[in-house]
């Protein structure tokens, strides 16, 4: 299932092409894995500004190998978050990662690398996980294997998470730092996305999320949505 997370990703990455020349954006898809997702919903939905498979350039970074066989143009580099030492300074002008820094181990070193693949000015959004939400501080004490019973089938393999930022205010104040600055900052309750295929308990998790909803209750809601700017000085 399709996160509300991932969709707003998505939405707010399309409506960013037109800020760009047609075939000026140079992307990265940051842990990639061997999902090509946002990469297709990309390309069916922005023909209407002329970008097509020959002038859309997204290269992918996985600590597994995320090479994959499509027809845009990309490069696949295999390396962490936190030493992207393969790539060079500021290639960038869009990069995204999706469900990615709850698994990194050092925020800050990554939050560094992220600046510095982007050109100043360059656009960085991200959808993560909130330590603070309840299903993930009991996801931070369980062992992966459980949480392998909550993906879908064919999905890719559940990894460890890490959680090293502890909290979204602390993850924009550490960005922040790094050198970026924050456009926007938006919150989706997020247990259906994991218990939907359940009979009973999903009934009982979409009243979970829509007592959040009505609460505005932010620190509770499970994934959130960052979009950074690399400031220009």
């Amino acid at each position: 299932m399709q996160t509300e997370a991932e969709k707003y990703l998505i939405k707010i990455l399309i409506s960013l092409f037109p800020l760009f020349p047609a075939g000026a954006i140079r992307a990265i898809n940051l842990g990639a894995a061997k999902s090509t997702i946002i990469e297709t919903a990309i390309l069916n939905n922005i023909n209407a500004i002329q970008v097509n498979e020959n002038n859309f350039y997204c290269d992918r970074c996985d600590v597994d190998d995320c090479q994959v066989k499509v027809n845009y143009h990309c490069y696949s580099y295999q390396c962490s978050l936190e030493d992207m030492n393969k790539i060079p300074d500021k290639k960038y002008n869009l990069a995204f990662a999706n469900f990615v820094l709850e698994h990194v181990v050092h925020s800050n070193l990554a939050a560094a690398e992220m600046n510095r693949i982007l050109m100043p000015g360059g656009h960085l959004l991200l959808s993560l996980s909130n330590p603070q939400a309840w299903e993930f501080k009991l996801a931070a004490h369980t062992p992966t294997s459980f949480h392998q019973l909550f993906r879908q089938e064919n999905h890719d393999e559940a990894y460890a998470v890490k959680y090293s930022y502890k909290t979204i205010p602390n993850f924009i104040n550490l960005m922040q730092k790094a050198g970026f600055e924050l456009v926007e900052e938006k919150y989706f309750p997020a247990t259906y996305s994991y218990l939907f295929r359940f009979p009973v308990i999903n009934r009982l998790s979409l009243l979970y999320d829509s007592y959040l909803l009505r609460r505005k209750n932010k620190k509770r809601m499970g994934h959130a949505f960052l979009h950074f700017i690399k400031k220009t000085a």
